[in-house]
């Protein structure tokens, strides 16, 4: 089990600081001190405490302060972290906005004509599986899903699969989903907005089998496949494709229960 110590220098690496720089930053918190005493204390290069010193301050984490003993390395408000988080979100948001007027444009470069091309990508592992599901926030007005598990399934990461249902809130589509009995517990996350978007009916295994997940959304289908130590999904876009896998959804969400 992790010490105290320890547990906090892992949360400062979440939050983007080194190792050592986390070490230095604890001690710093502690009291003012010298690069000396710093090596001292930590183990750390005193040469290399110098230049780690050097970029905790141009991080606004770390300070001077001089006094009738001399010169001291003080540890800043810790709040300051927060500033960071906030300008890395704004970093993003300028990103996805970047983003988002460029994609037309880079599309009607690769020459994209909608409804007529049959594409199909491939991915693999589960930062594949990341990039497809952050597709399908592009989805507008609803998503159908023939189901066999939940997002945890294809990317391991709680956090991760929270965030992206968060987001799926804000885009504003709805979701229903066909499952086999048992494959999928209710209620299978926390977010009450979330699952006032999403229906589902239970389809016997006998009368439709879903091993893979298969997702339909705008011209899109999806298929996600995370069985037999495997990790493999494949996107066909094409809207006639997209429109047929619709019709075999409603006939068997029809006599669903």
């Amino acid at each position: 089990m992790l010490n105290k110590t320890d547990t906090i220098v892992e949360r400062l690496r979440t939050l983007g600081l080194g190792r050592d720089q986390a070490r230095l930053y604890i001690e710093l918190l502690k009291g003012p001190s010298t690069h000396l005493r710093l090596a001292q204390a930590t183990g750390i290069n005193r040469t290399k405490v110098y230049r780690i010193a050097s970029d905790l301050e141009k991080r606004s984490l770390v300070t001077h302060r001089t006094d009738d003993r001399g010169t001291f390395l003080v540890a800043t408000d810790p709040g300051t972290l927060e500033v960071e988080i906030v300008n890395q979100e704004e970093k993003v948001k300028a990103q996805r906005s970047a983003l988002d007027q460029l994609l037309p444009v880079l599309g009607g470069i690769r020459g994209d004509k909608e409804g007529s091309d049959f594409i199909v990508h491939t991915y693999e592992g589960a930062e594949g599986f990341k990039q497809m599901l952050w597709h399908e926030l592009k989805t507008k007005d609803e998503m159908l899903i023939f189901g066999s598990g939940t997002i945890e399934d294809a990317v391991p990461n709680r956090r991760w699969a929270e965030k992206l249902r968060a987001l799926t809130v804000e885009a504003g589509y709805t979701i229903r989903e066909l499952l086999n009995p048992g494959d999928k517990d209710q209620p299978f996350t926390l977010n009450d907005a979330f699952m006032t978007r999403y229906r589902y009916r239970n389809i016997p295994a006998d009368v439709l089998l879903m091993k893979n997940q298969i997702v339909v959304y705008n011209d899109t289908v999806a298929i996600y496949h995370w069985r037999e130590e495997q990790k493999v999904g494949v996107e066909v876009i094409n809207k006639n494709y997209a429109h047929l896998m619709r019709q075999v959804f409603e006939s068997y969400w029809r006599s669903a229960a």
